[in-house]
């Protein structure tokens, strides 16, 4: 996978960090973006430190014009790679959910994946053994009360990964979603404090599972999956 590159939203922390972590060792350079130039730095400082190569974007997904100047930006070059992990998170009964709310995690979990995906296909066509990993949730394969926006959004998710990997089939661009169950990242803190971490997928665990993914043989795909801990919902 040397000298191969990959673009990583969300890739400050958390999965995104993870994945960006374990394609460094595989010889993959990595370009990261969100919207904390702090994080994203540290990140960079990290994979250079493991003897990988990172550079890094300042980017808010949700903005159309900043996504396309990056698209502008990257021009012709080859992108064999493209991971839609940039998220957010609500926990709101729909009744106490504004619209503003909404679209925030509409636009953040659903319509950037979409735009971006948009944006780099012909960065990807480029590629000899190209990939799509969209980051889900296990809300897309069971019902979970309280999260109606972001499961809305990330059951949309599964649907534009089923369809978007047809449409690239003739370009043998695999398109996957990968869905972990409660994962042992910042934003799951947030959702639950005090959590059990024994109970999380580890970001590692994923960071894995994507890997294995992108390195299948071209023209060899996967269907979109659940990764979860045996020990979650234990009683």
């Amino acid at each position: 996978m040397a000298d191969k590159t990959a673009v990583i939203t969300g890739g400050g922390q958390g999965i995104g960090r993870a994945i960006a972590h374990r394609f460094a060792q595989e010889g993959i350079h990595c370009i990261l973006i969100a919207r904390t130039e702090s994080t994203l730095q540290s990140v960079v400082d990290e994979i250079e430190q493991l003897g990988g190569t990172a550079e890094y974007v300042v980017l808010d997904v949700t903005d159309d014009n900043a996504v396309q100047a990056f698209g502008d930006q990257l021009g012709d070059k080859t992108v064999d790679i493209l991971v839609n992990c940039a998220g957010d998170w609500l926990i709101d009964y729909m009744t106490d959910t504004n619209n503003d709310k909404l679209d925030h995690i509409l636009h953040t979990n659903l319509r950037a994946p979409y735009i971006i995906s948009r944006t780099l296909i012909p960065n990807l066509k480029q590629s000899e053994n190209g990939s799509i990993i969209n980051i889900g949730s296990i809300v897309t394969s069971m019902s979970v009360p309280t999260v109606t926006a972001y499961t809305a959004a990330k059951v949309g998710l599964k649907g534009l990964s089923g369809s978007l990997a047809e449409e690239l089939k003739p370009d043998r661009i695999r398109v996957v979603m990968i869905s972990p169950g409660p994962a042992d990242t910042p934003m799951r803190d947030d959702a639950s404090p005090g959590i059990d971490k024994s109970i999380l997928v580890q970001p590692e665990t994923i960071a894995h599972i994507v890997y294995t993914v992108v390195s299948l043989p071209r023209g060899i795909t996967t269907s979109n999956f659940v990764l979860s801990s045996m020990l979650w919902g234990e009683e």
